[in-house]
């Protein structure tokens, strides 16, 4: 009887353990993309609506044993980082000679990359169709308006 008791306490803690991961884990990405939307939001310059989207599938292919930080603390990093996304891209569209080619983007997408090396930027951009996006490298400091000003200036 104890030995069952025992055991049924021990999965019971388990299952409870494993439940707890996934639930922080969201939590961190919805705050993530709350910020990003956050920024969006304040995208009003260019005359039109743009999707802003996180890219979650990229960030979960990144080796993070290969990587300076650990994944659940750059998510952590990313709620700052992606504040300013929006606010760069309204920036860009108050001068009329970027308001034009932004007029072709309906998307902006934020991407985490590992890579660089010393001297590179920390956050790049290529445009892809109607899709703008930004690769933003692990590690460095808060990202803000002028790092995405910048890197898109030398895209668009």
């Amino acid at each position: 009887m104890k030995s069952t008791a025992l055991v049924l306490v021990a999965l019971s803690m388990s299952a409870t353990a494993a439940t707890a991961g996934p639930t922080a884990d969201k939590k961190k990405r919805d705050a993530v993309d709350k910020e990003l939307a956050a920024g969006a939001a304040e995208v009003k310059h260019c005359g039109k609506t743009i999707k802003f989207s996180f890219d979650w599938a990229a960030f979960d292919k990144i080796d993070w044993s290969k990587s300076e930080r650990e994944k659940d603390h750059q998510i952590g990093s990313e709620i700052s980082n992606v504040r300013y996304v929006g606010t760069g891209i309204d920036r860009l569209c108050e001068d009329k000679d970027y308001k034009e080619p932004l007029q072709k983007i309906d998307n902006v997408v934020y991407r985490t990359t590992l890579g660089g090396k010393d001297g590179d930027p920390w956050v790049t951009a290529k445009i892809q169709g109607s899709t703008l996006t930004f690769e933003s490298r692990v590690g460095g400091s808060t990202r803000g308006i002028e790092s995405f000003e910048d890197a898109a200036k030398k895209v668009l």
